[in-house]
C-alpha cells in the first residue's frame, strides 16, 4: 500500500498539469490488427493511449507507466479496416484527443476494396511552397481518408537534425496529416545529415529515432530486421520502402547486388508474387535530368545499371522516387539501363500510350498481365517542398512528362485490378495522370443450360458499355442459343468477351434414384424424373466393381412430360450371390434420338445368406483343399455314403457357371470343369429335397 501511495504522489510531482504534447501524434507501423501511436511531451511522463468506435467513448486503453519524454504505444488486437478514435496523455492526465483525432486500420492483405496513398517527396523545407502543396492534397482528399502517407526522403532539410525535423516536418503537418494517416518513409541523403560518409554507415541519425515503421513483418511482408528498409501490404497492394543512401553492414548500398538489402529484397518479392500491385519507392532516382542528374551522379547511375533490373524482373508495377526536385514520368518501360540519349521508345517502351485514359488520343491505360507482369512505371516526384533547375539535356528520353516549373505531390488510387496516379500541382490542377490495369480484356467461353441464367462481371473498373444496351458491371443473361456478350469502357480502350454456348436440352432430369433390398437379396430400384423432353427409356444397368456394367433390363419412359414421373425394376439376380458384397446400378437414359447420357452411380450391400445345410439335414459336403487352384480342388461327401446330386457352381454376380449330376462318396473327386478363373464362388448341391451350400476360391 505505501508503496502505491508513494509512486502516485511521484506521478503528481513529476507529471504536473502544464506538460505540453510537442510533436505529434503521429501514426505508425498501421496494420490489420494493430499500430504504433508516438508523441513527443516537454517533460518526461507516463504514457496512456485511450481509444473507442467513437469520440466520446474511449473505453480502451493502453498504458506505460515509464517516464519518457518520447513516448511510443503499441495498440494491439484492434479489428481491420475499422475506424477508431483516440486520445493521448499521461495515467492522469488526457493531452489531446477529439474528433479529428482517429485513424483506420489497414484492411486484411489482399482484401479488395478503393485505397489512397499520399506521396510527398522531399518535403521538409520549412516554407510555404510546402504548405501549398499540402493544401492541394488535402484539398484532393477532402473527406475521403489517405490510406497512408508515403515519404520519399529529404523529409527534413538540411540536415535531418531533431530540430529541423520539429520545425521542417512535424509543424507542418501535425494537424493536417499526422495524426489521423499512417506515415511510411524512406530516407535521403539529407537525412542522412546531407551526405554524410560517417552517417552513411552507422546510421546515427534522428530518422531512425523518430519513426517507427513494421520492420519484422507485422503489417505484411517479409521480415527486414532494420528500420532502413522494410516491406508491408495495404490491401492488394505491397510496398517495398528502400534505403538508396545508407550503407548495410557499413558496407554495400542498393546498387550492391549481392549486398544485404539487394538479399533481402529478392526474398521478400518471392514470397509476395501474389499480391495485387507492386510499388517500390526509395530517394535516389535512377532516371532524371531535374536538379539532379543521372548521367553523371554516380549513385543514380549504378542504381539504374545494376538494381532495377531485378526489381523488373520480379514484376514491381511502380516505382517512385525524390531527391530531383522536378516531376518526370515514364511510360510503361521495360530493360532500359543505359543513358538518355540511347533511350528507344520502340524497343523499350512496352506501351506506346500517354496511359492518361482521359479521351485525349492514345491515352488508354497501360495493361498488364499477371502471368507476365511485364514493364514497369518509373516516377520522379521530389517537388514537394522546393524547385530546382534542371539539367542540360532536360527533360530525359525515357519520360513522357517532365515538370520543371511548378512543385506538387502524388496520390495513387488503388481499385482492385486498376490503379490510378495523379500528380496534383501546387496550385491544384492535376498536371499528369495515368492509369495501369491488369487482367483486363478477357475472352471467357462458358457453357450453359439451355433455361438456365449466369451473371457475366467485366474485368475492369470504369464506365460500361454492354452490345445488350446494359451499363452495370456486372448482368445476368438467359441466353437460349449460342450467343456472344461483350463490354467496353467509355473510353473504348478495354474490351471483354464472352462466348456462351448454349447446351441442348436434357432428355430427362432425374431427381432421384436409390435401391433396397430384400432378404433373399432382390434388389428393388426406384426413381422418379421431373421432367421428360422427347425421351424413350431407361437402360437399367448392373455391375459388380463400379467399373463393368451389363444390360439387365429395360424401362419405358414418358417422352414428354412436365410432371414428376416414378419408375421401378426389380433385379433377382441376387437371389444367387451369398455374401455381403455390393453391387452397383445406373440408369442409361436414352432419348427419341438415341442420344442418351447416364445417370449418377448407386451402389447397394447385398444381405450375406447363412451356409450351410438345411435343417435335419443327415448329410454335409467338404471342399478340400480351399482355397486351392483349379486342378487340385475337390469335394466328398460326410454323413452318407453315397448319393446322388444336383451341383451347381455359381460366381459372386449370380451367374451359374457349372450346373451338372453326379455321384457323391466319401471318396474324393474332381468336379470343376476347365475353363473356370481364378475368384470366389458358391458350390450349392441339391439331394432329394435337401440343400447344402458351401463357398470356395480357386487362386
Amino acid at each position: 500500500m505505501k508503496k502505491n501511495i508513494l509512486f502516485i504522489l511521484l506521478l503528481f510531482l513529476i507529471s504536473p498539469a502544464y506538460s505540453q504534447v510537442i510533436r505529434g501524434p503521429y501514426l505508425q507501423a498501421m496494420a490489420s490488427t494493430s499500430v504504433v501511436i508516438r508523441w513527443r511531451t516537454d517533460v518526461a511522463t507516463t504514457s496512456r493511449v485511450q481509444f473507442g468506435g467513437s469520440s466520446s467513448t474511449l473505453s480502451q486503453k493502453v498504458e506505460d507507466e515509464k517516464l519518457v519524454s518520447d513516448h511510443e504505444i503499441k495498440i494491439m488486437g484492434l479489428n481491420p479496416a475499422s475506424k477508431y478514435f483516440y486520445s493521448i496523455g499521461s495515467m492522469s492526465t488526457v493531452y489531446l484527443g477529439d474528433e479529428s483525432t482517429f485513424f483506420q486500420t489497414a484492411s486484411v492483405p489482399g482484401t479488395i476494396s478503393k485505397y489512397r496513398f499520399g506521396v510527398l517527396g522531399d518535403c521538409g523545407t520549412n516554407s510555404a511552397f510546402q504548405d501549398n502543396v499540402q493544401a492541394q492534397l488535402s484539398s484532393y482528399l477532402g473527406n475521403n481518408y489517405m490510406n497512408a502517407l508515403i515519404l520519399l526522403g529529404d523529409n527534413a532539410y538540411s540536415l535531418g537534425t531533431e530540430p529541423e525535423y520539429q520545425s521542417n516536418f512535424f509543424n507542418h503537418y501535425k494537424d493536417t496529416f499526422l495524426k489521423k494517416f499512417p506515415v511510411f518513409p524512406t530516407p535521403g541523403n539529407h537525412d542522412y545529415n546531407n551526405d554524410n560518409p560517417d552517417r552513411q554507415k552507422d546510421h546515427k541519425v534522428p530518422y531512425y529515432d523518430i519513426f517507427s515503421p513494421p520492420t519484422n513483418g507485422e503489417a505484411g511482408g517479409f521480415p527486414s530486421g532494420t528500420k532502413a528498409y522494410y516491406s508491408y501490404d495495404y490491401g492488394n497492394v505491397h510496398f517495398l520502402s528502400l534505403d538508396s543512401y545508407g550503407r548495410e553492414d557499413q558496407e554495400t548500398r542498393l546498387y550492391d547486388t549481392l549486398g544485404k538489402q539487394v538479399q533481402w529484397i529478392k526474398a521478400d518479392l518471392a514470397a509476395n508474387k501474389n499480391k495485387g500491385w507492386v510499388v517500390a519507392y526509395w530517394h535516389h532516382p535512377p532516371y532524371s535530368q531535374g536538379s539532379r542528374n543521372s548521367e553523371t551522379e554516380l549513385d543514380m547511375i549504378k542504381i539504374r545499371e545494376n538494381f532495377i533490373r531485378i526489381l523488373e524482373r520480379n514484376g514491381v508495377d511502380l516505382i517512385l522516387c525524390g531527391h530531383s526536385h522536378v516531376y518526370e514520368r515514364t511510360r510503361l518501360i521495360n530493360g532500359f539501363y543505359d543513358y538518355s540519349g540511347k533511350f528507344d521508345n520502340a524497343v523499350h517502351n512496352v506501351s506506346q500510350s500517354s496511359g492518361k485514359y482521359d479521351l485525349s488520343d492514345n491515352s488508354c491505360p497501360y495493361i498488364k498481365k499477371s502471368s507476365e507482369n511485364k514493364g514497369t512505371v518509373y516516377v520522379v516526384s521530389g517537388s514537394a517542398g522546393q524547385l530546382g533547375s534542371p539539367a542540360a539535356g532536360f527533360p530525359h528520353k525515357a519520360m513522357y512528362y517532365s515538370n520543371a516549373d511548378h512543385g506538387g505531390s502524388m496520390i495513387l488510387e488503388v481499385e482492385g485490378n486498376r490503379l490510378d496516379a495523379k500528380w496534383i500541382g501546387i496550385d491544384g490542377v492535376i498536371r499528369d495522370q495515368f492509369t495501369m490495369e491488369k487482367d483486363v480484356n478477357l475472352v471467357k467461353t462458358i457453357n450453359l443450360d439451355a433455361g438456365k441464367s449466369v451473371t457475366l462481371d467485366a474485368s475492369f473498373i470504369g464506365k460500361y458499355v454492354w452490345n445488350n444496351g446494359q451499363t452495370s458491371r456486372s448482368i445476368t443473361v438467359s441466353p437460349t442459343v449460342d450467343t456472344e456478350y461483350s463490354v467496353k469502357d467509355a473510353e473504348n480502350c478495354v474490351n471483354d468477351i464472352f462466348k456462351i454456348k448454349v447446351a441442348n436440352p436434357l432428355p430427362v432430369k432425374l431427381i432421384s434414384f436409390a435401391a433396397t433390398t430384400d432378404a433373399t437379396n432382390i434388389v428393388l430400384l426406384k426413381w422418379s424424373t421431373e421432367f421428360e423432353n422427347q425421351f424413350d427409356y431407361f437402360q437399367v444397368e448392373r455391375s459388380v466393381n463400379a467399373k463393368d456394367y451389363l444390360d439387365i433390363g429395360h424401362v419405358k419412359g414418358n417422352a414428354n412430360s412436365t410432371k414428376t414421373q416414378s419408375y421401378s425394376f426389380s433385379d433377382p439376380t441376387g437371389k444367387n450371390n451369398f455374401s455381403a458384397d455390393s453391387i452397383y446400378y445406373r440408369l442409361k437414359m436414352v432419348d427419341l434420338s438415341a442420344k442418351f447420357e447416364y445417370s449418377r452411380i448407386i451402389g447397394i450391400k447385398l444381405n450375406e445368406i447363412i451356409l450351410g445345410t438345411e435343417p435335419n439335414v443327415p448329410f454335409d459336403i467338404e471342399i478340400v483343399p480351399n482355397p486351392s487352384v483349379q486342378e487340385d480342388i475337390q469335394i466328398r461327401l460326410t454323413g452318407q455314403e453315397k448319393a446322388s446330386a444336383l451341383i451347381s457352381v455359381i460366381d459372386i454376380s449370380g451367374q451359374i457357371m457349372l450346373s451338372k449330376t453326379v455321384v457323391l462318396t466319401k471318396d474324393l473327386s474332381h468336379f470343376l470343369s476347365k475353363g473356370i478363373s481364378k475368384g470366389v464362388y458358391f458350390l450349392k448341391a441339391v439331394i432329394g429335397n435337401r440343400t447344402v451350400t458351401k463357398k470356395f476360391m480357386i487362386l
